[in-house]
Order: C-alpha cells, then structure tokens, then sequence
C-alpha cells in the first residue's frame, strides 16, 4: 500500500474515533426509546370492536412464509381462508391474509398472542381481518382455531357485544439515563 493511502486510512480511522467519543461523551448516557402502542387485543370483544371484518372459515390454501430480510427467524405467513360464516362486515368467499409470525427450529409457525394463533391448512378459525390490503390480502388481527360450535358462538356474541375500546393511554417515548462506560 502506498505511503499516501495509509494517511488517509489513518485521518478517516482518527476522525471516526473522535466522532464516536465526542458522541458517547455528550449523550450522557441517556437513550431515548420509542414503542408503538396498539389498542388492547386480550379478549375476543376488544379484538372484534377493533377489526372492521370478523369471520369464520377453513384454511384451505396452502401457506406460504415470506422471511424479514433483516430477521430471517420473523416474518409474514399468507393463507388462504375459505369463509364458511361472516360475524361483522363484508366477506368473500375466500380471503388471502397475511400474518407477522415467528418461524421455529421445527419449521412451525408461533405467535406470542393467544388470540392471534397461527393459522394451519386444513384447520378451522375465527379471524379477525383489518381492511387494510397488501398486495391484494388483508393482514389478521386476531385468529383463534374454532373446532366446535361453542367458539363460533363465543365470537358471535363478542361481535354482538360492540365492546368500546378504552383509549390507548401509553407513553411512547421513554428516556433510560445511565453513566457512560469509560
């Protein structure tokens, strides 16, 4: 390497040092995080009241997972749902949703939600679907497997319920104040 090239390594090596210092030396330590908040989704009725489309039906597609490109282990499922009943707004016969799920070691697909299960070809749901397309589906708010009767009414009467959601009060900015590592 030239005589002229190490130079400039050096001063850009020396110039991000300084920068870096002179930025941990006036932030004091303080961070600033923000969080998103969402209205409560923990009972059928809040997650009803929320979404504009609640409807009951089959997967009956074959779903596909399309992985973050930063987060390969996170990502979107897409399913196709064969609509057998509709509980509260508009429907079609089959409904290509898109899902945020998490991918296991095993292959399978979790969630953190109990009312947010990961849809399963083959397998019969209640589903919560906000309007909101993305290349022609709609993303799923909620989704609990709804093997018998019993559930099909339980989410009937949570849609018959027209719960009121209580306003999100959150703070979102939150500021962590802590004395920079020497």
């Amino acid at each position: 390497m030239r005589k002229r090239a190490w130079i400039t390594a050096a001063a850009a090596g020396l110039v991000l040092t300084a920068t870096t210092g002179a930025y941990l030396l006036t932030n004091d330590g303080d961070v600033t995080v923000s969080s998103v908040c969402a209205p409560p989704a923990g009972t059928p009725e809040y997650v009803a009241a929320y979404a504009p489309t609640v409807v009951i039906g089959t997967v009956t597609g074959p779903t596909r997972y399309i992985p973050d490109a930063d987060d390969p282990s996170t990502g979107v499922q897409v399913a196709t749902l064969t609509v057998e009943k509709t509980l509260k707004g508009s429907s079609q016969s089959d409904m290509d949703l898109s899902q945020a799920v998490s991918r296991t070691a095993q292959g399978t697909y979790t969630t953190a939600e109990p009312l947010y299960q990961p849809l399963v070809t083959g397998q019969r749901y209640a589903v919560a679907v906000l309007d909101r397309t993305e290349g022609g589906g709609r993303w799923v708010w909620g989704a609990e497997r709804t093997p018998d009767g019993q559930t099909d009414d339980r989410w009937a009467a949570a849609v018959a319920a027209k719960a009121v959601l209580p306003t999100a009060a959150c703070d979102d900015t939150l500021t962590l104040t802590s004395t920079p590592a020497p």
